[in-house]
């Protein structure tokens, strides 16, 4: 885990922790399989903002784009799919995204949330 704090001239500034960690996977993947987890308040990404039971299990470039051109995903979500999906088409194995509370359960096989994969 890293936390990408900033500052300048004594200011905290606002970081965005996703594509830092996606640079940071895509450094690793070089020497390891590497599975990038990003954590916000939501269960995964939701096919249905306002279903917080929508969750899509499983997620490849080629649904993401069908989703993409249906306008399935809401806004908010948006930065951390290009980011996971930047992080895939770079050598990263695969991109979790779920609830923060899933955190230690999502470094295992059996995942809750939305899990990214090259295929």
């Amino acid at each position: 885990m890293f936390a990408p704090l900033t500052h300048e001239n004594g200011m905290m500034l606002n970081t965005n922790a996703d594509t830092i960690a996606s640079v940071l996977a895509i450094s690793l993947s070089k020497h390891f399989d590497v599975r990038l987890i990003f954590c916000f308040e939501k269960q995964g990404v939701l096919l249905d903002v306002n279903k917080p039971d929508s969750v899509i299990r499983s997620l490849n470039f080629n649904l993401y784009n069908d989703l993409l051109t249906k306008g399935s995903f809401h806004d908010g979500i948006l930065p951390k799919l290009e980011n996971a999906f930047s992080a895939i088409q770079s050598g990263v194995k695969e991109v979790l995204i779920g609830e923060h509370t899933h955190l230690l359960a999502n470094t295992g096989y059996d995942t809750k949330g939305t899990l990214i994969t090259q295929a």
